[in-house]
């Protein structure tokens, strides 16, 4: 009997920690944003707005299609911000931004 309430409040305890959703309320289970993480940019202070770029407000479960959305997003950022582009990397998250 002992072993079983053991088991059981181990179950509770798991399941209570490990919910389905992050703290700011997004699904981990999910990708739900996009962030640049490194900027090549020739200036400081492009660079410094290049990494404060960040987009969410999609649940992708498959990480290929999060990527390919991030990096369009990524792209015409770009493309409207800067006359000649320069490289960054990007990546998706299962949060939202910051």
């Amino acid at each position: 009997m002992r072993r079983m309430a053991t088991v059981l409040a181990t179950a509770f305890f798991l399941t209570a920690c490990g919910g389905s959703e992050n703290s700011d309320g997004s699904k981990k289970t999910t990708y739900s944003s996009c962030a640049i993480t490194k900027s090549e940019a020739v200036l400081a202070a492009d660079r410094a707005t290049d990494l404060k770029q960040c987009w969410d407000g999609v649940d992708y479960e498959e990480k290929n299609l999060a990527l390919n959305w991030c990096k369009q997003k990524v792209s015409s950022y770009i493309d409207s911000a800067y006359v000649f582009g320069h490289s960054v990397e990007f990546e998706v998250a299962s949060t939202n931004c910051p």
